[in-house]
């Protein structure tokens, strides 16, 4: 029996969401067990962004086993059992209304089908999505960041495509799974995945949008987002967890970042907090 997903519906227990503008986005942590994820169909398009953990995808192009990083796109209708390896993941769900890709002969490029996405504009489109989640953003930034998502989303078949080289899935890893280590170098990084810091921050660039440091940076400050919003956490030993020397390198990240604290930032957020969607049934 295949089960219906309705919009904004994932198996994933939800950690972030926003709404840019006609867009949902959604941050999500792999909720369910492999076996307990049954053949489902999405009423609406969307995409994701596979930010930690190896996906299972029948998505077209998509390798038996796709670690993070990593794209796909479902058009309307998608019926499927994408699931993450060992059910443990995280990812970016990004949800468009079906109606958005009617009838403009700028959409006519969208594949028909279920696909893998490793063309590096889409990694850095979508990866700029994700980076730009936090805190409060603007709806229409975050809107304008879907519309280039879907430019660069093309059927037409790639043009030779440089391949990202083996070691960056392993250098990626090191960044965001030791993120909460206060002493990790980017040097020391780059040493283990066997090449130049420079090389490290120059495929960096070209196929995520952001230098190994800013993705360091964001995924501290992701993790501090989380713990905030666990109520009797004290904002000290949330630093600690989150990869931060101390409580005032966290003020100081947050203050760059949301141009606040983050005790304010935390009240914001449970002022404005918003029931997500249910989990499939």
């Amino acid at each position: 029996m295949t089960v219906l997903l309705r919009p904004g519906q994932f198996y994933g227990e939800w950690q972030d969401r926003q709404q840019g503008g006609v867009f949902g986005l959604s941050v999500l942590a792999a909720s369910a067990p492999e076996h307990e994820v049954r053949l489902h169909t999405h009423e609406e398009a969307h995409y994701v962004l596979v930010l930690a953990g190896v996906y299972l995808s029948q998505a077209r192009g998509a390798p038996a086993c796709a670690p993070a990083p990593a794209l796909v796109y479902n058009p309307p209708g998608t019926t499927h059992r994408d699931r993450f390896l060992g059910g443990q993941g995280r990812f970016m769900a990004v949800s468009i209304d079906p109606a958005r890709l009617d009838g403009a002969d700028e959409l006519r490029a969208i594949p028909a089908g279920a696909c893998y996405l490793q063309r590096p504009p889409c990694l850095r489109s979508a990866f700029g999505l994700a980076r730009a989640m936090h805190g409060a953003p603007d709806a229409a930034l975050l809107e304008a960041g879907v519309w280039e998502l879907l430019a660069q989303t093309d059927a037409a078949p790639a043009r030779a495509l440089r391949q990202p080289p083996a070691w960056l899935r392993h250098a990626y890893a090191a960044v965001m799974d030791g993120a909460d280590d206060a002493g990790l170098s980017i040097g020391a990084v780059a040493a283990a995945a066997g090449v130049h810091p420079v090389h490290l921050a120059r495929v960096f660039r070209d196929l995520l949008g952001c230098s190994p440091g800013e993705l360091l940076r964001w995924r501290r400050i992701e993790r501090a987002c989380a713990l905030l919003r666990r109520p009797g956490l004290g904002i000290a030993d949330i630093a600690l967890a989150a990869g931060f020397v101390d409580q005032s390198h966290l003020t100081h990240a947050f203050r760059q970042r949301f141009g606040m604290p983050p005790g304010a930032w935390r009240r914001r957020m449970f002022e404005g907090y918003k029931t997500p969607p249910p989990a499939p049934g």
